[in-house]
Formats: C-alpha cells, sequence, structure tokens
C-alpha cells in the first residue's frame, strides 16, 4: 500500500508541475501582450504525459535523436519520474524524461528533444519550456538542483545560457533558487 501510495502522490506532482508549467506561460504570454511583443502564442502551448498520442506523433518525426518507446517502459519502472510531451496546439514540439535521485535533492534531465524539423512553432524554445516544467516539478518534490544527464557536446553551450554549469564532480547542474 505505501508504493501505491507514493505512486499516486508522484502523478499528483507530475499533474500539478505540468499544471504550473502551463499558467507560468500564460502569464508570460499576457506580459508580452501588453508590451506588444508577442511571437509566440504561448496560451496554445500544452504540458502533457507522454502517452499513446504522443508517441504516435513522435513516430511522424524525421530522424529523431533518441528512442522515446523506452519511456513508456521507464515510467513503470520509476514511478517518481517525470514526463513531458510539449505541444503546439495540435503538433508534437518535444519531449522530456527526468528522474530524481534517491536523495530528491537532484532531479536528472535523462532525456530531452525538440522535434527535429526546423519549422515547428517552438523551435529553438523546446529546452526552456521543459525546463520550465521540470523546475516546478523539482520544486514540488524539494529538489534544489536539476542536472543534465550526459549532454550531448552540441547542446551544452544552450544549457549554459539556461543558467546551467558544470560542478565540482563535473555534473552539468543548475540550482533551483
Amino acid at each position: 500500500m505505501p508504493r501505491e501510495r507514493t505512486y499516486l502522490r508522484y502523478q499528483l506532482y507530475r499533474s500539478e508541475a505540468r499544471k504550473q508549467a502551463g499558467i507560468t506561460f500564460s502569464k508570460l504570454h499576457e506580459e508580452l501582450q501588453k508590451q506588444g511583443v508577442v511571437d509566440v502564442d504561448h496560451s496554445r502551448v500544452r504540458f502533457e504525459a507522454i502517452d499513446a498520442q504522443a508517441q504516435r506523433a513522435y513516430e511522424e518525426w524525421v530522424d529523431p535523436h533518441f528512442s522515446w518507446q523506452d519511456v513508456v517502459r521507464w515510467k513503470v519502472k520509476e514511478p517518481l519520474s517525470f514526463d513531458l510531451a510539449i505541444w503546439f496546439d495540435q503538433e508534437l514540439c518535444g519531449l522530456c524524461f527526468a528522474n530524481p535521485n534517491q536523495s530528491r535533492l537532484r532531479v536528472k534531465i535523462v532525456r530531452l528533444e525538440g522535434k527535429p524539423e526546423n519549422d515547428h512553432p517552438l523551435k529553438s524554445r523546446v529546452a526552456t519550456f521543459a525546463l520550465t516544467a521540470v523546475t516546478h516539478f523539482a520544486r514540488i518534490i524539494g529538489s534544489t538542483q536539476i542536472e543534465i544527464q550526459e549532454p550531448l557536446p552540441g547542446v551544452i553551450s544552450l544549457y549554459r545560457q539556461l543558467g546551467f554549469e558544470f560542478d565540482s564532480e563535473d555534473r552539468l547542474v543548475k540550482l533551483i533558487d
């Protein structure tokens, strides 16, 4: 029974983190509208679990970097994990899978990928959207850091722009404020 309660609690945490990410970008959209600087309609962005619909949409991606079919199995084995599908209307623009360490003080982003095509509406923004949702999740569970697990060399500079730095153990991390 305790394991089931923990799983249900984390299911609520995941749902709340996705909801909070949506609220964050909804507020940002309102602020940008007031300033007359709207480049993307943030109200059309949805944060959801990686489900069968996301898997079908992912299968249409041309030359993705990761195999996201593994996530279904991971979600079963890692009930405390956080999975995220980032949609713009009906278009899947990004996927993310993160997992807290045993102490829950650090959440590791295991995989993060934007849709490989260059023409989707959230191009160059997927990491920001995913990081916002993961940050909400990390705060909810009491984590103090987010780590990028095995970052691809070509995106380390992007992560640095988003506030990540290598720590003394050579992990790419960001402190949660």
